[in-house]
């Protein structure tokens, strides 16, 4: 019975926390990050890692999912990305794949999908072209909206 009650009150507290959304809080959140995920996007086209992940949350409890690996904490991820990036010596350019979605799950969380695709130089001189999503989940944080989990899937072809 106190699971059942449990369950009951985590459902209700979900719809309300849904029902509290208005489509003009997340269009007007939508206007906020796009600019921001611009940014982001320059600078992984750039290889600037440190730009790059400062449109994350600094914390150590940051979670960054890519494929079958976990990268937990800001400074982890920084770390990650500049090797990733080999110190900003890549070739690798990114491409946004169509346009992204946003949902809002509560106020001050949105969730955003993307697709994108990118060509490298391996380390062998061929070319390597990948496609891969990402969902981040971004924040408003009185620093502004930050990516506080993101899950990114991979596809080689």
């Amino acid at each position: 019975m106190k699971t059942l009650l449990t369950f009951c009150l985590l459902i209700a507290t979900s719809i309300t926390a849904l029902a509290g959304v208005q489509p003009a809080e997340l269009a007007a959140a939508k206007k906020e990050i796009l600019p921001l995920f611009e940014a982001m996007q320059a600078a992984a086209n750039a290889h600037d890692s440190e730009k790059h992940v400062s449109f994350y949350a600094k914390e150590p409890d940051l979670r960054f999912v890519i494929n079958d690996q976990e990268v937990v904490g800001w400074d982890r991820l920084l770390e990650w990305q500049r090797k990733a990036w080999q110190d900003g010596k890549t070739d690798v350019v990114y491409t946004l794949v169509g346009e992204p979605a946003f949902e809002m799950p509560a106020p001050g969380l949105v969730m955003m999908t993307y697709f994108l695709k990118s060509h490298r130089t391996a380390p062998d001189g061929t070319s390597r072209d990948s496609r891969f999503g990402i969902t981040a989940l971004w924040q408003r944080r009185p620093e502004g909206w930050r990516i506080i989990h993101a899950h990114e899937s991979v596809v080689n072809y």
